[in-house]
């Protein structure tokens, strides 16, 4: 029960609206009960058997009330008639109203699922997205929490609505006949048996359904975001290959879960087919033997109610294998709302002012996978306005490294510390705000470009976006754009070229004024004349902000005050550029590979 209660607890706010749901329930269940008793009073003014229910009485009193005797029969045909209209009309009346309702209900509860899961897909650390695909997520947002809705629906109408019908269905039923009304009730039961039965295999089917249709639309996700690469190399037939193979898959796990569907519905089924036959032949005995003061009539209009009955009968035994789809996809929001998010805010976190602060990392340790490290005992001080560069061969840690700073993973061992206090002390808003990241795959939404150069400080004045550009080197490029900064910029950038991506995300760390920047092969896709433009900047900018890079360019890294050399996961050289050489290590060998540096001649 604690899970419906939970899941129902995203419709809380609309519980007024709610009460006036189930009023106009109650008014349009009142106007389907009239129904049947029209066609009682209709039979009633022929065979003339008069009856003391409240309903005939009040007819009688209103045909009183318009002059019609008992000999007018036409005019309280006519009467009948037109109050079976009012009635129907007022049913389907009172119907649209209490459905209007509960779409807003049902709209305004989806749309709050739906904000706290887009807010726990943003707290959930790097480590948990890059282990789930995009699709998955998209999967969630858009389709599972649509389960909170069908779990709404199904409780009202399936079981409020059914359950208030069946109510006052059985007792007008008691009034004509109790035992066959306990016959009508017999099937209970039955159905809640074959409920129980079907239960756990439809929610079952449900879930694998869910799981293989979240698979398709990473799929497709995938499949639409790597087009370009997909054209390139011709493989559009594979790419349609595996999205036919999973679609297919898809489509057998819904067969599968409607053919569990359709056993389940069969038997209930037949169940109230049983159940209407024993009705209709112990009824039709009991007319035969009249003992029981049944008359024809009579067996007619309980048949009538028994339909009634079985309706929301099977309305709310159904409701266990109706509801199983909706708790399906409740069930994997619930997944991602439960999950911890690893990094957050520590419960007595401090609130740290945005300034220039000494980063020490006191022997830091990372392991994606226990027994598998990364980074292994860094240990290093940055004082503010000193620019640093970490560098080595490919898969040495330098990028992980960096991920640590903003707190993107916390380290299995150690510290990272700002004027002493260990960032993981630090409200997560304010140590991020101390650092502004550049990443090697550039990130550019589909905006203009001064939205995008001024995604990270959102009310910044044109003139300090362009004075960001100007110190990214990006001005230039942009001025020569058909509408300048306001040049609407495609998805993932692709109107544009890699180094003009490059110098738009470093305009956009550089607009943000955070102390630290921190910037992962800032100038990998840059042409000589830009790099040494980034360069330049970089060192202007050194003793302004602190900046850390990661470069495999030997020419980005030489001004920096102090470079570290990393090789499996350690920092095995550090020093400046002509320390470094002078060592005549690790790092001269790479820089006598890119600079062409000279073997010194040995002496004769």
């Amino acid at each position: 029960m604690h899970f419906y209660r939970r899941a129902l607890s995203y419709f809380r706010d609309d519980l007024p609206l709610i009460i006036i749901s189930l009023v106009l329930i109650g008014l349009a269940t009142l106007a389907t009960l009239l129904q049947p008793f029209l066609l009682a009073i209709f039979l009633s003014l022929f065979i003339h058997k008069p009856s003391q229910m409240l309903v005939y009485r009040l007819f009688h009193k209103l045909v009183a009330a318009m002059g019609m005797g008992q000999e007018h029969i036409v005019g309280q045909i006519m009467t009948l008639a037109a109050l079976a209209v009012i009635l129907r009309v007022l049913q389907e009346a009172l119907a649209m109203a209490q459905r209007l309702i509960n779409a807003y209900i049902g709209y305004n509860g989806l749309m709050r699922v739906r904000c706290d899961l887009f807010r726990k897909l943003q707290q959930l650390s790097l480590g948990y997205h890059k282990s789930q695909p995009q699709g998955d997520a998209i999967y969630r947002l858009s389709y599972d929490t649509g389960g909170f809705q069908t779990i709404l629906t199904v409780l009202i109408n399936g079981v409020v609505v059914s359950g208030i019908t069946l109510i006052c269905m059985t007792w007008l039923m008691l009034q004509m006949n109790w035992q066959l009304t306990v016959l009508t009730l017999a099937v209970a039961p039955l159905l809640l048996w074959t409920t129980k039965l079907f239960a756990a295999p439809l929610k079952k089917r449900w879930l694998e359904a869910k799981e293989v249709d979240s698979e398709l639309t990473t799929v497709i996700q995938r499949s639409i975001a790597s087009i370009g690469l997909v054209q390139a190399f011709g493989r559009e037939a594979d790419e349609f290959a595996r999205f036919h193979m999973t679609a297919q898959s898809s489509v057998r796990a819904y067969l599968r879960q409607a053919w569990q569907d359709s056993w389940y519905w069969l038997l209930v089924g037949s169940i109230f087919g049983l159940g209407y036959a024993v009705i209709f032949g112990y009824g039709g005995w009991l007319v035969y033997q009249g003992t029981a003061g049944l008359a024809a009539y009579d067996l007619i209009v309980f048949l009538a109610y028994v339909n009634q009955v079985y309706g929301p009968l099977q309305a709310i035994s159904g409701s266990g294998a109706s509801i199983q789809g909706g708790v399906a996809g409740v069930q994997r929001v619930f997944e991602v709302l439960d999950r911890d998010p690893v990094i957050g805010d520590a419960p007595d976190a401090i609130h740290l002012p945005r300034q220039p602060r000494i980063l020490a990392l006191r022997n830091v340790s990372f392991e994606y996978r226990a027994g598998e490290p990364v980074l292994r005992d860094i240990d290093l001080e940055i004082r503010p306005g000193q620019m640093v560069a970490f560098v080595g061969s490919s898969g040495v840690g330098k990028t992980t490294l960096l991920s640590l700073l903003p707190r993107f993973y916390d380290p299995t061992q150690g510290q990272l510390l700002l004027d002493g206090t260990d960032i993981r002390k630090v409200k997560v808003k304010d140590l991020r705000a101390h650092v502004a990241l550049v990443l090697q795959d550039s990130v550019i939404l589909p905006a203009t470009v001064a939205e995008n150069i001024g995604y990270g400080r959102p009310h910044a004045s044109r003139a300090q976006i362009r004075r960001a550009a100007e110190l990214a080197g990006a001005d230039g490029f942009i001025e020569k754009l058909p509408e300048g900064y306001e040049t609407p910029i495609s998805e993932n950038g692709a109107n544009l070229s890699g180094g003009q991506r490059q110098r738009i995300s470093i305009a956009r760390a550089l607009l943000t004024e955070a102390p630290l920047i921190v910037l992962d092969e800032p100038t990998s896709a840059l042409d000589p004349q830009h790099e040494a433009l980034i360069t330049q900047t970089l060192a202007n900018l050194k003793r302004h902000r602190t900046i850390i890079l990661v470069s495999h360019r030997i020419s980005t890294v030489a001004g920096c005050d102090q470079i570290l050399v990393m090789d499996e996961g350690r920092i095995v050289e550090r020093g400046t550029h002509e320390e470094l050489l002078a060592r005549r290590g690790v790092y001269y060998s790479m820089a006598r590979h890119q600079l062409k540096l000279e073997e010194p001649t040995a002496a004769t």
